[in-house]
């Protein structure tokens, strides 16, 4: 990604403050000598209507003049209007000249391997479009173009934490021998770069993999464990009291014999509060839901 680029989108990100980004932003590459790069960027202009009108023949015109030198942006808008059948030549009815909605994959894996900064979003749409199995998908190749980006783009993180999850635990897919420490290790830690993304809908999961050891030690979970469902239960997440409760229950239940007695009742002080707070946030949420015999009619 050259220095044209870094410049334009650095204006576009001033979005909020700046009302005339957009047109700063389009006179930056409107004034530049004519390159690849800002061919690429003219097509992104015209397909977004950035300081331009909205013209998605331009935008084509453009975007396939650079794509021809592999550049990025291009191979992107490219790919993104073969998709949603907006190149020229894909008018409804008319003869195919020389894209459809197939070529998308292929505009997409180019970008995917170029230094433009929509490689990532191609390689995120690659994973989407080889997850699909009702478009004939191919998961394998889909975790490649997941991982490719999994470490930097938070979403590709969550697929697979969710991917590897699936597996784990759904014996349709991988039966229990195949549950292997390589496969735990890979869930633990696509989990962790998850939460750090979206700690809203994978702290629970984060929990319960410290609870069971999957991927990690569980004689050293019970702390994370907690900490990961506390986390999910203020998000509202009732489940996650009701399972710090179990987890005091199990300690409670592996408490050695000669346990003092007040170590014992400060376990069920917490087995029964949490209990209760699980049961009240469930009543809470219960009490919010629409009573499926009023007809809003």
């Amino acid at each position: 990604m050259g220095r044209l680029s870094d410049e334009f989108y650095d204006i576009l990100a001033l979005e909020d403050e700046d009302p005339d980004a957009y047109t700063k932003a389009a006179e930056l590459v409107l004034k530049a000598p004519v390159s690849t790069e800002s061919t690429g960027l003219l097509a992104m202009m015209y397909y977004d209507g950035i300081g331009v009108e909205q013209d998605l023949e331009k935008a084509f015109e453009y975007a396939e003049t650079a794509a021809k030198e592999n550049e990025g942006t291009a191979l992107y808008i490219l790919g993104h209007m073969c998709e949603n059948a907006e190149t020229p030549d894909q008018e409804f009815g008319g003869p195919r000249q020389k894209y459809d909605h197939y070529d998308a994959e292929t505009f997409m894996e180019r970008c995917s391997q170029t230094d433009s900064r929509w490689s990532k979003v191609a390689h995120l749409w690659l994973g989407d479009f080889f997850m699909d199995m009702a478009r004939g998908g191919d998961p394998e190749v889909a975790v490649e173009h997941y991982e490719a980006i999994g470490e930097e783009v938070g979403e590709a993180a969550c697929k697979l934490s969710d991917y590897y999850y699936d597996q784990w635990f759904v014996d349709m897919v991988i039966p229990e021998e195949h549950r292997t420490k390589d496969l735990a290790e890979k869930i633990f830690h696509w989990t962790q770069e998850a939460v750090n993304f979206n700690p809203h809908d994978y702290s629970y999961r984060m929990g319960a993999l410290y609870a069971e050891g999957i991927g990690c030690d569980a004689e050293k979970g019970f702390r994370l464990a907690r900490k990961y469902w506390e986390d999910a239960y203020g998000f509202g997440d009732w489940v996650a009291a009701e399972s710090i409760a179990n987890l005091y229950q199990d300690r409670l239940e592996n408490l050695p014999p000669d346990t003092p007695e007040e170590r014992r009742q400060n376990i069920i002080k917490h087995i029964d509060s949490w209990k209760k707070l699980a049961e009240r946030e469930r009543e809470r949420q219960w009490a919010q839901e629409p009573d499926p015999s009023i007809d809003d009619d």
